[in-house]
């Protein structure tokens, strides 16, 4: 009896170990449904604990579709918030029981840091400073629509790069997960991996050509998903059929 629980314990941190994210979804086209029955496809091949936006979760204005979410596996989701969803904030905080846009949440050893890029971004500065500074999480993500990176049509954020990247420096933040630009692509940036997952549903557009700090493209609707492993933490993006876009592992002081 010990033994087996004992196993069901070790399974559960395993289980609890592995999360999902997807940006720009909520839109009613092919690209959603198909990129939701990837992640229920993939929940039911191995649990995901979690489920986390990169924001845009409703187009046009932020309206809530409760068929969008029936559609997604049946786990915790823990949204951030992009220009889209701005005109129906209010609304969307109350369907996902929040009270505020910029939170942090625990997830094994995991904890993501969200933030709201349309709304006071030095109070959020501020924030990011004494949240970073009290965690005591192995690994440390932020979370945000607007990217600080992109070779995207819209590009990085130089407003955000300055406010937010010496704190990245000085904390050893070793991810930042964007959206906005509608595809996917990993750029690395000192000790961080930025990563745009913005192929969550919505309609999919070309990019600039690649940045000198990109190091993985993909024009494709796609999720991200990422586990905690003994070597250090993997992210691997799948399209809809499977396709495995880009896979990579973060280890401790390196992206």
């Amino acid at each position: 009896m010990r033994r087996t629980l004992a196993l069901l314990l070790l399974l559960g941190l395993a289980q609890a170990e592995r999360l999902a994210v997807m940006g720009d979804w909520g839109q009613d086209t092919p690209g959603r449904a198909q990129v939701a029955a990837l992640l229920r496809q993939e929940h039911a091949r191995s649990p995901l604990a979690a489920l986390l936006t990169a924001g845009d979760n409703f187009y046009p204005k932020g309206q809530v579709v409760e068929r969008f979410l029936q559609e997604l596996p049946p786990v915790p989701l823990y949204p951030a918030f992009g220009n889209h969803d701005a005109p129906n904030l209010p609304s969307q905080l109350k369907r996902f029981g929040l009270e505020r846009p910029t939170y942090r949440v625990r997830i094994g050893s995991l904890e993501a840091f969200i933030l709201y890029t349309e709304g006071d971004l030095l109070a959020q500065r501020r924030w990011l400073e004494e949240a970073l500074a009290t965690s005591q999480a192995p690994w440390r993500m932020v979370v945000l629509h607007r990217p600080l990176y992109s070779s995207g049509l819209h590009g990085g954020s130089p407003t955000l790069r300055s406010l937010l990247e010496p704190l990245l420096l000085r904390f050893q933040v070793p991810l930042v997960l964007a959206g906005h630009d509608h595809h996917y692509e990993r750029l690395e940036v000192g000790p961080t991996a930025h990563l745009v997952v913005g192929g969550g549903g919505a309609s999919i557009y070309p990019t600039k050509p690649p940045s000198p700090q990109s190091r993985a493209l993909a024009v494709a609707h796609h999720a991200l998903f990422l586990e905690v492993q003994e070597g250090g933490l993997v992210g691997y993006a799948l399209s809809p059929d499977g396709r495995v876009l880009d896979r990579f592992t973060l280890r401790k002081g390196s992206p």
